[in-house]
């Protein structure tokens, strides 16, 4: 990973048109423990929320949410719903 020389002027990453890190993503325990990770990330100074807590996709048994952590990668965390 690198940080831009001027990240003020930095063009975003294009997944569709770029090669490298789309984002990462961090399997969690249960939906306990995507509660308290989201509780902690999403209060985190510098975090942009990209997506809530949901079902990925609509429907599934897997919950997930995904915030740009400071830098500009996206990172998910997730867990299979019991």
């Amino acid at each position: 990973m690198w940080r831009a020389g001027e990240p003020a002027t930095a063009r975003a990453f294009d997944r569709r048109a770029n090669i490298g890190l789309h984002h990462l993503s961090l399997a969690v325990a249960d939906e306990d423990a995507l509660a308290a990770a989201w509780r902690e990330v999403s209060a985190h100074p510098g975090v942009t929320v990209d997506v809530e807590p949901q079902p990925t996709p609509p429907g599934s048994t897997t919950r997930h949410f995904l915030v740009f952590i400071p830098g500009g990668i996206r990172l998910e965390f997730a867990t299979a719903r019991k």
